[in-house]
């Protein structure tokens, strides 16, 4: 029978004429013939006895509805930026359908374009309303989550899907997910999860390369096949959300029955659009909110440590009189075991005190002690013994520590204590069951990833991170955690200078301590501590280098000078400015001076102009607790370097290997 209708109709001028995709299909839509231009547009695969529903996934008119208009029948196939034209081919006597006409044409081709526009035209106002509404609920909320779930419903509603879900894209390969399902024809959400991380990474390779939305239909052969059968659904569409060419999110729309037109793909494509600008927004509110508090705790913090350093210093210069006037007690007074036992016990206190100003000034200005290559694989194994055979077992110990950690330099005991620090605070925060991860792991700060940590320096980390799923910390304790004092244990539980001491010694080792936390949902700690790479061949310390130092305060300039003596350079110690020109003009040469401003006699800024005018062109660092000279002065008389009181040790070494 189909080969007599062929017969019939091949030598049909119509059929002659088509340089287009036309067929041929009997009454059960069974393709009985086609020409060249539509086997090239169906490409590989069999033809001929196959039918439209298996061709193009389609739902097929009703046969009595055809015949009864009398009129073409037009279903739009997304994925092929075509349409289908079923035309039914009645009898001789017009009383039964033979056969139909089957074309494939393009969209702009189409006699009903004026009707295509048209919907577009109102689509788009429609998106328009929708987007409006989203703006407005973009600046009152917070959460990314509520603004997603609102574009997801809009986007469902929009495009007559029956369900859809975000697949939100974050760091470290972990995926958030949010469904919309009112029809509840997700089956298993878990087992759609598991399904999406399976085929997320071919399908992310193709949005890649493509940069638009793959449509997904449910037959075989075609991308994204397995994901509609988990949906059980007819078509699947997945738009991608870049931002600045990052993927940030996925929006995934389908359809029980039927596909999507190209208006529909164009629709869920301006809301992954708007989502990703969504994404973007919010995570830069975030940022810059933790920027500022960080800041804030910074400036907070400098504040007490130049406090704690000035005390510091002038309690010190109080000792070194005592020192002196016990020295000058026994050489006066003479000898007896009551007077002896009492210049003994003033001394012993006197030294006592004299360490515990040495604490409060590394509390200020923290200075790593004695520096080593410290291996730390050797040291998180050490607190991972530690931690496991002393923490309750109702607690659980986890490590995530990669293999070749890179060396760091300084001290190793300090380390090792802020990291057993940090898991002793962790097991503290757990009340009954919990569990602990201790990880670590290589980091490149480059200008790819620099907005994600934006107080560190360019170049290579280690990062150490301590998580708990402990009670947590609430904002308002958050921001304070780092103070001295502070503590959200019982009074009789912590002194409350762990992590003031911690952050101090991170800060030594010119490192970084990020915390985040949510009440009822744990705290991780992350240190990143900047990695030790050995000078390379050529490169060596500064040495043979002469520093002299002209300071009036002996105990701050005894401090500087064994730090520079330690650095490699050679110092020479003065007390006023007459010396520096003496010892200048003694023809010793100085690679570097570090004047004083206030000193007894000629101060600071006359001596750098008496050295200029002796036509001396050494660098010259100048020195002040205060602001009394004006930046014009330090103009006219060469001054390398202007830097404030207390030192900052790391600054001034800085400020000297530029110099020289």
């Amino acid at each position: 029978m189909s080969d007599d209708i062929v017969r019939k109709y091949q030598t049909n001028e119509l059929l002659e004429l088509q340089t287009t995709s036309v067929a041929l299909a009997d009454k059960s839509f069974k393709i009985i013939w086609f020409n060249k231009s539509f086997k090239k547009d169906i490409g590989t695969g069999k033809i001929k006895g196959a039918s439209l529903k298996s061709l193009f996934n389609i739902n097929t008119p009703d046969e009595k509805k055809l015949f009864d208009s009398a009129k073409s029948f037009v279903v739009p196939i997304p994925d092929k930026n075509r349409n289908i034209i079923i035309t039914p081919i009645f009898s001789d006597s017009k009383k039964v359908i033979d056969a139909y006409f089957i074309e494939m044409l393009p969209l702009a081709a189409m006699d009903y374009q004026y009707d295509a526009e048209k919907e577009k035209l109102q689509r788009n106002l429609v998106f328009q309303k929708e987007l409006q509404s989203i703006l407005v609920l973009l600046v009152k909320e917070k959460f990314i989550h509520n603004i997603a779930e609102e574009i997801l419903i809009r986007c469902v509603e929009v495009t007559g899907s029956d369900f859809g879900l975000i697949v939100f894209h974050r760091a470290e390969d972990v995926n958030d997910f949010l469904f919309y399902d009112e029809s509840d024809l997700i089956p298993d959400k878990n087992e759609v999860e598991k399904s999406i991380k399976y085929n997320s990474s071919f399908i992310n390779k193709w949005l890649d390369l493509n940069k638009r939305p793959l449509l997904a239909l449910n037959h075989h052969n075609n991308i994204g096949y397995g994901l509609t059968q988990v949906f059980n659904c007819e078509s699947l569409c997945i738009s991608p959300c870049y931002f600045d060419d990052i993927l940030q999110a996925k929006i995934q729309v389908g359809k029980k029955s039927g596909t999507y037109s190209s208006l529909d793909i164009s629709d869920i494509e301006q809301f992954s659009i708007l989502l990703s600008f969504a994404i973007i927004n919010i995570e830069t509110r975030e940022l810059n909110a933790a920027l500022e508090s960080r800041l804030l705790q910074a400036q907070k913090l400098e504040t007490i440590g130049k406090l704690s350093s000035g005390m510091a210093h002038d309690f010190n210069n109080l000792l070194s009189s005592i020192f002196g006037s016990i020295h000058l007690l026994r050489s006066r007074i003479p000898e007896a075991e009551n007077v002896s036992k009492l210049i003994d016990n003033i001394e012993s206190c006197s030294v006592r005190a004299r360490d515990l100003t040495k604490g409060l000034l590394s509390f200020g200005k923290p200075t790593a002690k004695r520096k080593e290559v410290v291996m730390p694989n050797f040291l998180l194994s050490e607190i991972s013994k530690v931690v496991s055979q002393t923490f309750p077992s109702s607690i659980t110990f986890e490590k995530k520590i990669d293999d070749d950690l890179h060396n760091l330099l300084g001290n190793s005991t300090e380390i090792y204590q802020i990291l057993l620090n940090l898991c002793v605070n962790a097991k503290e925060s757990i009340d009954g069951k919990g569990k602990i991860t201790l990880s670590a792991s290589n980091l490149f700060v480059d200008d790819s990833n620099i907005i994600k940590y934006p107080l560190l320096d360019r170049g290579k980390y280690v990062k150490f991170s301590v998580n708990d799923t402990g009670s947590g910390i609430d904002d308002e304790n958050l921001s304070k955690i780092f103070d001295p004092y502070f503590s959200t244990k019982q009074k009789d539980t912590g002194s409350g200078l762990g992590l003031y001491v911690t952050y101090g010694i991170i800060k030594a080792h010119k490192g970084h301590i990020d915390v985040t936390s949510r009440k009822g949902s744990g705290t991780t700690f992350d240190v990143y501590l900047p990695v030790f790479e050995p000078l390379k061949q050529g490169e060596s310390k500064e040495s043979n280098k002469i520093i002299m130092l002209a300071d009036d305060e002996e105990m701050l300039s005894e401090l500087l000078a064994e730090m520079l003596e330690s650095s490699g350079y050679y110092i020479i110690k003065v007390k006023s400015g007459e010396e520096v020109i003496r010892v200048l003009t003694e023809e010793l040469k100085v690679d570097l001076l570090i004047i004083d401003y206030n000193m007894p006699g000629m101060n600071g800024l006359d001596c750098i102009a008496k050295i200029r005018e002796l036509n001396f062109n050494l660098p010259i660092i100048l020195s002040s607790g205060s602001l009394k000279f004006e930046n014009e002065d330090l103009t006219r008389f060469k001054v390398s370097k202007k830097i404030m009181k207390p030192y900052e040790f790391d600054t001034m070494l800085d400020s000297i290997k530029q110099l020289i």
